[in-house]
């Protein structure tokens, strides 16, 4: 015959059971909604973007994951509460990536060998030009 200390102790197994299968498959369904989530996420962002721009983006999210990331969440963003509807293109992506870093844009100059900044360049040209630069 049970006594009253087993029988409690099946109880208290049988609740610990059940909390754990709950537990489970809220889980789980938390793991399916992301995933669908996610899907859905990718999909979005694959029809507003040019086949360039698309390899492009794939390519950041492998090399710097975090700026890929970031850079994603701003064309979503873009897309479902600005109203997006023009194809973003691989330029499109450079420059949120650009402005995701902190990168202002350059532009080089190569001559005689040298590659330098242009702005450079300029203030080079219009010292030797006896102009003065405006500060």
């Amino acid at each position: 015959m049970l006594s009253d200390d087993d029988s409690e102790l099946a109880v208290i197994r049988r609740k610990k059971m059940a909390e754990l299968a709950a537990r489970e498959k809220k889980m789980q369904a938390t793991r399916e909604h992301d995933r669908k989530v996610e899907v859905e996420r990718v999909k979005l962002i694959k029809r507003f973007l040019a086949a360039d721009a698309d390899a492009y983006l794939q390519d950041l999210k492998k090399r710097e994951p975090a700026v890929g990331a970031k850079v994603e969440e701003i064309l979503l963003y873009l897309i479902v509460y600005r109203g997006l509807r023009e194809t973003v293109t691989q330029l499109d992506i450079v420059y949120i990536e650009r402005q995701v870093k902190g990168e202002e844009p350059k532009i080089r100059v190569q001559r005689d060998g040298e590659t330098s900044d242009f702005g450079d360049y300029v203030k080079d040209a219009m010292k030797k030009s006896g102009r003065k630069e405006d500060s």
